[in-house]
């Protein structure tokens, strides 16, 4: 990682940590699934637009890269600006594919933008670090616009991120730890954030990139729903 980056990295979590205090409180279970070392999939449950990514910065022990979207932004500086902060960081971004943003962007900006994300995401994989991704790529809670109705809903989980894993597997000639990690959350004056990491799964273990979808979407929904309240608390205060 180049100083620029490192230097928006430790940035980014510095932030995040300060945004959590007096916002939400964090609790996390299961760290110890998430290896110390080598390229890690992060796979998790998308339910706040914000809360999600702060308390994966404040929780990982190791940096971690977002595949992250920016179709929401509609002003062209602030999309340019978020832009240059996300290639600071090396967050990988992507536009999203549903039908009525199709129609609006086109087809093939939609195809370019998945093919530069998932190049990117694959070179932070083979160099060993740690990228997190929203499969249903859509939270329960946003300010712009989600297509979820209910809190519990969790969207089918597309699969790009099984594209990414054996993409990167091929280039390293190894498998890709890939970490289920559900999301709960509370309010009752202040927000909690209830983390709940999983063991790792390898693309190996599965008859298809199918399966592995289907078992992550199923094993995240299970962990979002069988959280911990309270242990491991790490950040607290009013929302």
């Amino acid at each position: 990682m180049s100083p620029v980056s490192r230097i928006a990295s430790l940035a980014t979590r510095l932030g995040a940590r300060a945004f959590a205090a007096g916002r939400v409180a964090i609790a996390v279970t299961g760290l110890e699934h998430i290896p110390a070392a080598g390229p890690v999939l992060l796979v998790a449950r998308h339910y706040h637009y914000v809360f999600d990514g702060v308390a994966l910065l404040v929780s990982i022990p190791r940096p971690i890269h977002m595949l992250v979207t920016l179709d929401w932004v509609k002003n062209d500086y602030a999309r340019r600006l978020l832009r240059l902060a996300t290639a600071m960081v090396r967050w990988p971004v992507v536009l999203r594919s549903d039908e009525g943003r199709t129609r609006v962007t086109g087809a093939g900006a939609v195809r370019r933008h998945q093919r530069s994300a998932l190049d990117d995401s694959v070179a932070l994989l083979a160099e060993g670090r740690v990228l997190v991704v929203f499969p249903e790529g859509y939270p329960n809670i946003d300010r712009h616009y989600t297509p979820k109705t209910k809190p519990e809903e969790v969207l089918p989980f597309k699969g790009g991120f099984a594209a990414i894993a054996a993409t990167a597997e091929r280039r390293l000639g190894s498998p890709i730890a890939i970490v289920p990690c559900g999301f709960s959350y509370t309010r009752n004056g202040s927000w909690t954030a209830r983390l709940n990491i999983d063991r790792a799964v390898y693309l190996k273990d599965f008859g298809s990139r199918q399966m592995l979808v289907r078992y992550t979407e199923r094993r995240v929904g299970e962990l979002s729903r069988s959280v911990a309240g309270g242990q491991g608390l790490l950040a607290a205060g009013q929302g």
